[in-house]
Parts: C-alpha cells; structure tokens; sequence
C-alpha cells in the first residue's frame, strides 16, 4: 500500500497531467505553432517534456542513493525534438507523456519512506530549491508537476494564439527553466 506522501504527490502528479492534457485538446492541427516569433512550438513544448530520446524516468529513479549520491545533470531549455518527435502526433506525445506518468507512480507505490528518502544531486535545482540534495518525491514533484504545469502555461499560451478556446486548469508560469 503507497504511503500518505506518495498519494500526495500522486494527487498533484495527476492534476497536472489533468492540466497538461486539458491544454492538448484541439491542439493536433497546431503542434508547429508557437505564441510568438522566436517560442517554441507546442510540438517542441511537447518533445522537451520527455527529455531526451529513451528517457525513462523509473530507470532514473532508481538511481537515487542513500550516499555516494548520483549526479543527474539536466539542460535547460532543450527540446530534444528529433526526426521521430518530428512525425509523432498529438495522440503520441500524450500517450509517451502519460506512460511517464503511469510508470514512476507505479514504482512510488511499491517504495517505502526509507527508500523515497534517496537523493541524487542535480545541480540544476539548487536555484530554485536551494539545495542540489534532491529526494525522489522532491525531483517527481518538480519534474511530474511544477515542470508540466508551467508548460501547459506555455501550452495554453499557443491555443489562445492559435483561436482555440481557453482549456482553463491551474496553469502556473514559473519562469524557472527546466
């Protein structure tokens, strides 16, 4: 059985995926579209969410130590669209976005607090959390909820540029890279 964090943490997992995918609709005739000159497309907003071709976050995750911490060393602002993002549809980024989704949610549950403490060192947070010291629930919080969320920002952002109707859901622009 999860424990109270992990159901926490899947509650806002699933509300931003609840975001993210309210921002999709409609969006299949658009994905080269951006908001403005010089923004990434929603096809590239998509891409970027699933970092880099063969990311599997469950793989990751379990990397995470009690000591000798890992260190995971992620880019900002890269969009990792390749050929094969390039011919994907809508359907098939939601689709790779939710199996993400689905799979680390599964491993949470089987993990207990002890294990859920296991830390990696990811720079690229020390920013925006003031520690580098990232725990499994804090980096699926950031990456599963607070990176999807401002995304779908950015996703809504393109639909009203595009005509589509506003999807509403509680899109929050961060401005933190990611």
């Amino acid at each position: 059985m999860a424990s109270q964090s992990v159901k926490d943490l899947e509650i806002n997992v699933n509300a931003a995926h609840g975001n993210l995918s309210g921002q999709l609709r409609g969006l299949e005739p658009h994905l080269e579209r951006s908001d403005a000159p010089g923004e990434w497309t929603a096809r590239e907003v998509l891409s970027h969410l699933l970092f880099q071709p063969g990311f599997d976050p469950v793989v990751l995750l379990k990397t995470f130590a009690d000591r000798d911490l890992p260190l995971v060393e992620i880019t900002a602002g890269v969009t990792h669209l390749d050929d094969r993002r390039r011919r994907m549809t809508l359907k098939d980024f939601a689709g790779a976005l939710d199996t993400q989704r689905r799979t680390v949610l599964e491993y949470l549950g089987g993990l207990s607090e002890t294990q859920l403490a296991r830390k990696a060192r990811i720079p690229l947070f020390k920013q925006f959390m003031g520690t580098d010291e990232i725990t499994i629930p804090m980096f699926v919080g950031a990456i599963f909820g607070y990176h999807w969320n401002d995304h779908a920002g950015q996703l809504a952002k393109i639909r009203k540029a595009a005509g589509l109707p506003d999807a509403g859901g509680a899109v929050k622009p961060s401005g933190v890279p990611i």
